[in-house]
């Protein structure tokens, strides 16, 4: 299961970006995952909760996940079209699109913090 790496990376960036007394006061990490990132977020959540039996310091920190839309930007047009049914077609120009500029990420978006 490959969201058990994807947490593991998460908390390791975290560990690395902040100090372990702010990283104590830390009560929830919100996430963008898009729709092709071959991420599951229900699987995601499975993985961060059998984390966070291992590592004390995440019991009370929440794991939020914002599912991202798929966008497209044509190459001809240069129109942003929200992808329906995974029909890559511009909306303008009705052509064919591969430029995808949305959907594919997964971001730690948001880490918040007790005061």
């Amino acid at each position: 299961m490959h969201e058990t790496s994807i947490v593991n990376s998460i908390m390791r960036t975290l560990e690395q970006e902040f100090e372990a007394e702010k990283l104590n006061k830390m009560k929830a990490i919100h996430l963008k995952v898009g729709i092709l990132s071959n991420i599951e977020p229900r699987l995601l959540y499975n993985a961060y909760e059998a984390s966070q039996m291992m590592s004390p310091q995440y019991h009370h920190v929440q794991l939020k996940i914002e599912m991202t839309d798929l966008k497209i930007q044509c190459e001809v047009c240069n129109h942003i079209t929200d992808v329906k049914n995974y029909r890559f077609i511009c909306d303008n120009c009705e052509r064919p699109s591969k430029n995808v500029i949305q959907g594919e990420e997964m971001l730690i978006h948001k880490v918040e913090f007790d005061d």
